[in-house]
């Protein structure tokens, strides 16, 4: 498992970036979410999701308001000021990663979305305030991630990230730091 920055030079943000990918988890999210394509096979995948949970009926208006919705999310992310207050931006996946001391699962998404909900989400480990490892991400139309496959793996890779940094002494930035610098060498 390998990390990289999102913004050379600072530490607040890192992805992960498997050796098979071409580009890192974050980058791919905002890739796939500005894709017509990919969208238009998501929803017509995930329609009876889309319809019944969102009550949403057409998947050109699914389509627009995910394209619409990425790039406000990317705004939050990767924008200055917002990289360095990303606490606001990340909450606790679940009540059990809201009582964790050491690298908690976190989820993100446009929390003021005003039309619906948003059903964008990226997911990271939370190394210490405001310094986040992003997993992965995907687009989530039901109630808990263990309803679809597609919700499942963001949460295995999740759990897999978690579980690689404690096994390699990871518990915060600094032993972070320590990690990556030795992963370089």
């Amino acid at each position: 498992m390998k990390f990289v920055r999102t913004i050379p030079g600072y530490n607040h943000l890192w992805a992960v970036r498997d050796e098979d990918q071409e580009t890192d988890e974050l980058s791919l999210l905002f890739r796939q979410w500005s894709n017509f394509n990919y969208l238009l096979d998501f929803f017509f995948a995930n329609l009876d999701d889309l319809q019944g949970f969102f009550h949403i009926k057409k998947v050109s208006d699914a389509i627009k308001d995910t394209m619409e919705d990425a790039q406000e999310l990317e705004r939050l992310i990767l924008d200055f000021p917002y990289t360095e207050q990303l606490d606001g931006l990340f909450h606790p996946l679940s009540l059990a990663d809201n009582r964790a001391h050491e690298l908690t699962r976190e989820k993100a998404r446009n929390w003021d979305r005003r039309q619906h909900p948003s059903w964008l989400r990226i997911y990271a480990i939370r190394i210490e305030p405001n310094v986040y490892i992003v997993t992965g991400g995907t687009i989530k139309l039901t109630a808990t991630m263990q309803e679809r496959e597609h919700t499942k793996k963001e949460l295995d890779k999740l759990n897999a990230c978690r579980d690689y940094l404690k096994q390699n002494g990871v518990f915060d930035m600094d032993s972070f730091i320590d990690y990556f610098e030795e992963d370089l060498l």
